[in-house]
């Protein structure tokens, strides 16, 4: 018990001198939990973490609370008044799964490397209960950038699209499927996802009937809530550091940024929106529209059940105003199919259902 109030202490202290001494790059909440000791640092694991962002010039408060379901207001309250929130790779993914729907109602940007706890069976980010474990020792595995133009791959060299990415061991998800994520970096062996986003509103893949209600991203690497020495919970390559920091800054910026007392309004993008297809159910034709407040490039797609793409109905730049597109499913079965909508940034989904 002891141990425990003495480490709690030091705990506050710190939490008091990094809010003194910030930088004000933006506010970060990073959860973790600090009764693990690593001998070799003699603090948590995942307080290497908090350091490499606070020598980025971020505030970082720690936090301890993993049970949001039962959290106090005052708890809430520094989450939602964060620019973003980091889930540690210490944080056991059980407790994540118990409380799923208050983490994932959380409408702060929210970043984790905690790949375990984004199975289906706990935070349900992926449709997959598989992780991927290389316990080699000292190898260097390689990411394949899907997204290039991505702003935070900008300062990145990237001889053919290929860049270091993670010192083994480590953990991945098991999956090369982001769902209706955007996968921005994939593990160059065997193409599984190190890197995505998802959108605020969209369900994270067909049938997963959860939801994000602010921005979230998976950035992974190293191992997840190892038991004991070595954790190599901070694996990062030189290369994917400086992307981790880039997406910390693309995040916090969506969070509202340092200098914003009223939190931005980022969870319901305005410049588009998607209509509820008519007939619905249908068969064989039905109508799709969207409307477009600004003009960008768009793309409207339609998936089956599995996530499969069978038609693409638009892929090109449009201009503001309002489109309809007719989709004829002759050649379809009957069943459940949902139409997404990608227009600059902004991503929505709805479903549709063929009878014949």
């Amino acid at each position: 018990m002891f141990k425990k109030q003495a480490f709690l202490v030091f705990l506050i202290v710190f939490s008091l001198g990094t809010i003194l001494h910030a930088q004000s790059r933006g506010t970060i909440v990073f959860v973790f939990e600090p009764y693990t000791i690593d001998p070799e640092t003699g603090e948590p694991p995942d307080m290497t973490w908090i350091y490499f962002l606070e020598d980025a010039g971020y505030e970082v408060i720690p936090f301890y609370n993993e049970s949001l379901s039962t959290a106090e207001e005052a708890t809430l309250d520094t989450l939602n008044n964060a620019n973003l929130i980091i889930v540690g790779r210490r944080v056991p993914s059980l407790v994540l799964g118990d409380h799923k729907e208050a983490w994932n109602g959380l409408t702060t940007p929210l970043m984790t490397p905690n790949v375990w706890g984004l199975r289906s069976n706990r935070l349900n980010w992926f449709n997959t209960t598989d992780i991927m474990s290389v316990t080699e020792e000292g190898a260097v595995y390689y990411a394949i950038i899907e997204e290039a133009d991505d702003p935070v791959f900008d300062n990145i060299d990237m001889p053919g699209l290929i860049v270091p990415w993670v010192n083994a061991p480590f953990d991945a998800i098991g999956t090369d499927d982001a769902g209706f994520g955007i996968a921005l970096a994939r593990l160059e062996t065997d193409n599984t996802v190190l890197f995505a986003r998802f959108e605020p509103d969209v369900e994270f893949y067909v049938g997963a009937g959860d939801y994000p209600s602010g921005h979230r991203t998976l950035i992974g690497n190293g191992t997840d809530v190892s038991s004991g020495p070595p954790f190599n919970y901070f694996n990062f390559t030189d290369e994917s550091a400086q992307v981790f920091l880039a997406e910390v800054a693309y995040m916090v910026a969506l969070g509202g940024g340092p200098d914003n007392a009223v939190k931005k309004e980022t969870a319901r993008p305005t410049t588009c929106f998607l209509a509820q297809n008519y007939p619905n159910p249908f068969n064989p034709t039905t109508k799709i529209e969207f409307m477009l407040s600004e003009a960008g490039h768009t793309t409207l797609q339609v998936f089956n059940i599995q996530g499969k793409l069978v038609g693409t109905l638009a892929d090109h730049h449009f201009e503001a105003g309002r489109y309809t597109f007719h989709f004829a499913a002759e050649d379809l079965s009957a069943g459940i199919y949902y139409y997404r909508i990608r227009h600059d940034g902004f991503t929505d989904v709805r479903k549709m259902i063929l009878l014949k």
